[in-house]
């Protein structure tokens, strides 16, 4: 996939979600009474926080297809994209079943010699695990249950990007997602006034239009690939 085309995309994804937050808000405007629009705009969170979410989910699926699309080496790729596509690895290695064959039955109780075996093995399989392909499985992206400013942070972390780019817009975002919580669980039954949803609206927004620019800067620049120790990456918020 090549620049041009993973832009295209994320920017499709962004329009369609942000012309569809758009058109409900401008409904809300037409209504006469203020009673009226603040009720409106309740809705208008849950719709604002969903296309938030699926947003930033879309968009870290689709980078890390980009990176797979690649056919780099792990060798060659950056810690968090190397240590994302070996997991299946390191689950077996600490899997504390596996025992060793040469001591299965003389000493099958013997959990540090096991445990070493393990080791043993990794050490042993390093260079063509290094040389395998890069392929980046699909739980590596993780929105949990609520896409909370940490679980952001988290996805970010685990693709190697900058996890903190977005920490002067985490208490909106946070704002955002217990208003939403609390609508949608028929905790809160009080109206929005435009002045709060307007700023709710601009985090999201912000933070969408970061990610966008953020990743599709990771594309373009390969930060996916391992880096010299004086090289930094430059934080696109």
């Amino acid at each position: 996939m090549n620049v041009a085309d993973f832009r295209a995309q994320l920017e499709d994804e962004l329009a369609w979600r942000i012309e569809e937050v758009l058109f409900f808000q401008n409904q809300c405007a037409v209504l006469e009474q203020d009673e009226q629009r603040d009720k409106f705009r309740r809705a208008l969170v849950l719709l604002l926080y969903s296309n938030f979410e699926g947003f930033c989910k879309f968009s870290l699926n689709l980078y890390v297809t980009a990176i797979n699309q690649e056919g780099i080496d792990c060798k060659d790729a950056n810690y968090a994209i190397a240590a994302a596509s070996l997991s299946d690895v390191f689950v077996t290695l600490r899997n504390g079943d596996k025992k060793a064959p040469e001591f299965i039955n003389v000493s099958p109780d013997d959990t540090k010699l096991h445990r070493f075996a393990r080791d043993r093995e990794f050490i042993e399989r390093a260079f063509d695990l290094m040389a395998r392909k890069v392929n980046i499985p699909d739980k590596v992206v993780d929105t949990e249950s609520n896409l909370k400013p940490v679980v952001l942070r988290k996805n970010l972390y685990r693709l190697g990007l900058p996890h903190d780019q977005f920490s002067s817009l985490e208490p909106g975002i946070e704002q955002l997602l217990n208003l939403r919580n609390k609508i949608a669980h028929g905790e809160s039954k009080q109206g929005i006034p435009e002045k709060l949803y307007e700023q709710l609206r601009t985090s999201a927004f912000h933070i969408m239009n970061g990610v966008a620019s953020g990743l599709t800067e990771a594309i373009s620049e390969k930060w996916y690939l391992a880096r010299k120790k004086d090289e930094s990456v430059a934080v696109t918020a």
